[in-house]
């Protein structure tokens, strides 16, 4: 029997949890598929996987298939993983942190000559990414 589920995600997944996806869904017997708008991926397959949730956005809804035997186990694990990844604080690398440090201070110096509108959300930005 098919079984069919909406997943709400916050996020897209990066390489590293997409390959470590994968590799929890090909323990499992039932076929599953994942899709996305106009996208549908093979969850036993890392391109496919990648082309689905690298474009994931916060709120965006992708639809699970699931048909085999354990597709009741299966999808406890996707939500579990998924919970976990949710859960997880991203951890930058050195050129991301570096570019992520560069924007912020490109920001802060520019925002006099920003109209209030714009410094507004400019300091809301900032106030989210500091730590």
């Amino acid at each position: 029997m098919e079984q069919l589920e909406t997943l709400s995600l916050g996020k897209g997944l990066s390489v590293q949890k997409i390959i470590e996806f994968v590799h929890l869904l090909e323990h499992y017997d039932s076929d599953v598929f994942f899709e996305k708008k106009h996208a549908a991926a093979n969850g036993k397959s890392t391109l496919g996987m990648m082309s689905v949730f690298t474009t994931i956005r916060i709120g965006d809804n992708v639809h699970m298939r699931v048909k085999g035997e354990d597709a009741s186990s299966l999808r406890s694990a996707v939500r579990t993983f998924l919970d976990d990844v949710e859960r997880e604080e991203e951890q930058l690398g050195y050129w991301e942190e570096e570019g992520a440090e560069t924007v912020e201070q490109a920001m802060t110096a520019s925002l006099n000559s920003w109209t209030p509108d714009v410094r507004h959300v400019a300091k809301s930005y900032l106030k989210t990414t500091r730590q």
